[in-house]
């Protein structure tokens, strides 16, 4: 293997974020893994909403999931004086993110024209779900109305059957992927300007962008319209499908390029299926073979056969596979109990992610390095413009 130097890429630099929820923090929490300093601002009396998502919707610990090794600062930027605090802020910074519904920071002076007078060398970026223009541009939304929108959730489920919601928030992940994209060439763009730049990214652009090389690329190249259950690679072909074992069990198999196809039909005892191969039809024929032994059975005969088979696994299946520890991806307590996941950048220094931090936790510190005495410090706690609570998430 290629070794790599013993540094963080973004070490130096310094990430204000004022997200909250997933979208944003994920997006700030791939920069913090990439070695930034990311500076989590939060309102004083209750900060991220993430971190008072009760467990039983099943959202628990997500807080913690995209915020490790952030550093809290609990200001009321409403007030003049939490303003000026972000603005000595940022005149230090190289990136501002902003989740805000458009136009909400041109209220509390934290609007692009505002800080790139203070910071020429400012990457701001402003993460909404429709953009900061358009019909859409103040409509309200989450990530299932932007897949909903973009075109992928029309697309997911069975032929016949109701769109299917994903296992994963598509959108959100995929335009916090987008942004930190996008900060990264900005970045890059400024050491060769010296200019900062306005970064406008949108979670439904993201899906439209996913959907092209499948969708739209068929659609625009030969008219083919995308149906649901019919996409080449979610449940149109029998070659690239989701297969019941006799146990109530599941096998993905991806047996697309001809070896693999031969191989996974001399395997199973079916040597005629190999010019159907595209044939929907087969899809049936196919399924009652796999129905016919339990799981451990087809693995064991497929053991060293190369056909793109394996098996559907549950998380905690994927918790303990031998490849994801080997990357590295699994962080385990002395007892070699999974306790979280790491960043999946096995190209850094490995290194467990830091906790997520309480609310305020880093107030006085970030304070301190911006110049204010203790005095004033505490003047602002008492006037209530910065919080400095142990608030932790739920």
């Amino acid at each position: 293997m290629f070794s790599s130097p013993n540094t963080f890429p973004l070490k130096g630099i310094l990430v204000v974020d004022m997200s909250r929820l997933l979208p944003g923090p994920f997006l700030t929490q791939m920069l913090a893994d990439l070695g930034a300093e990311v500076v989590k601002v939060e309102t004083p009396l209750v900060g991220d909403y993430a971190r008072m998502v009760p467990p039983e919707t099943g959202l628990g610990g997500l807080f913690e999931a995209v915020n490790g090794g952030k550093k809290s600062l609990a200001v009321n930027y409403r007030r003049k004086e939490g303003r000026e605090i972000l603005h000595r802020l940022v005149a230090r910074a190289d990136v501002f993110v902003e989740g805000f519904r458009p136009g909400a920071v041109e209220r509390w002076g934290l609007d692009y024209e505002t800080l790139r007078e203070i910071n020429p060398r400012l990457v701001y970026l402003s993460l909404s779900g429709y953009g900061q223009s358009g019909p859409y541009r103040d409509r309200a939304g989450h990530d299932l109305n932007y897949q909903a929108i973009g075109g992928s959730l029309g697309l997911n489920g069975l032929a016949g059957g109701p769109p299917v919601p994903p296992s994963i928030p598509l959108a959100d992940l995929g335009g916090a992927t987008f942004g930190a994209l996008a900060i990264l060439a900005a970045l890059l763009g400024r050491e060769r300007s010296g200019q900062g730049m306005y970064l406008d990214v949108a979670l439904m652009d993201a899906v439209v962008a996913w959907m092209a090389p499948l969708a739209g690329g068929p659609y625009f190249a030969h008219g083919t319209r995308p149906r649901r259950g019919q996409m080449p690679l979610a449940g149109g072909l029998p070659c690239f499908n989701v297969y019941e074992t006799a146990d109530g069990r599941y096998l993905s198999l991806a047996a697309l390029e001809p070896q693999f196809w031969s191989a996974f039909c001399q395997t199973v005892g079916h040597p005629e299926w190999l010019p159907r191969q595209w044939e929907p039809a087969l899809y049936d024929e196919i399924a009652a073979v796999f129905r016919t032994r339990p799981l451990e059975a087809w693995l064991a005969a497929f053991e060293g056969v190369e056909a793109c088979l394996e098996p559907v696994l549950d998380y905690e299946e994927t918790l303990t596979h031998p490849q994801v520890k080997h990357r590295g991806l699994v962080l385990e307590d002395k007892a070699g109990r999974p306790v979280g996941i790491a960043p999946p950048f096995p190209f850094l220094p490995r290194r467990q992610r830091p906790p997520a931090p309480a609310l305020g936790e880093h107030s006085r510190e970030i304070l301190r390095r911006l110049g204010y005495e203790e005095g004033e410090i505490n003047a602002l706690v008492a006037k209530r413009v910065i919080g400095e609570g142990k608030l932790q998430a739920r």
